[in-house]
Formats: structure tokens, C-alpha cells, sequence
């Protein structure tokens, strides 16, 4: 579900939330159950470019599909490992 901003995923988010960040840019993705553990902010882009490296983004905000797959390292007491996708809007296990 898209939520408002940053504070609004933090404090209501549920796992498979997400919102964007600057402009568009970036995509803050709940993935688990702990605001704090199981959070990421991606840099997403509508097209593939050279340069920064970035997820690309369907640009639908109520549906977002992103590409390659996300793969999140699990660092005990500092964050929960996940892999998978989002696509339209929902989270996919790998």
C-alpha cells in the first residue's frame, strides 16, 4: 500500500508498504515486520541508464513494479535478509 511519506510507513507501514522519496527517486519498501529491521530505501529511475545504479520503476505510484529482483543481506540485531520482488504492488518471495 502507498503510504503518504517516510514518517507515515515508519509509524503505520505494514510489510509490503511502500513510498517514495525525492521527487520519485527513491522508493522506501517495508519488507518485514520492524520499521527498523526490515526497511530499505532504493534509487529507482523509469528507464535504464548508465551511471548510479538503480532499480527501474514502471512508474505506476499505486502499483509499482521494480526490476532486478531485491535482494536485502540479513546482519543479526542490525536487519532482516530478504529476496524478492515488488511487482504491482505486491511483495514476491523469492
Amino acid at each position: 500500500m502507498l503510504r503518504e511519506n517516510l514518517y507515515d510507513l515508519d509509524q503505520n507501514g505494514k510489510k509490503g508498504d511502500w513510498c517514495f522519496l525525492k521527487d520519485d527517486t527513491q522508493i522506501a519498501l517495508r519488507y518485514g515486520d520492524d520499521p527498523f529491521k526490515g526497511q530499505v530505501i532504493l534509487p529507482v529511475a523509469l528507464e535504464v541508464t548508465s551511471g548510479q545504479p538503480h532499480w527501474q520503476w514502471n512508474g505506476n505510484r499505486e502499483s509499482p513494479t521494480l526490476t532486478p529482483s531485491i535482494l536485502i543481506h540479513a546482519y543479526p540485531g542490525w536487519t532482516e535478509g530478504w529476496h524478492g520482488w515488488l511487482r504491482e504492488g505486491k511483495l514476491v518471495t523469492a
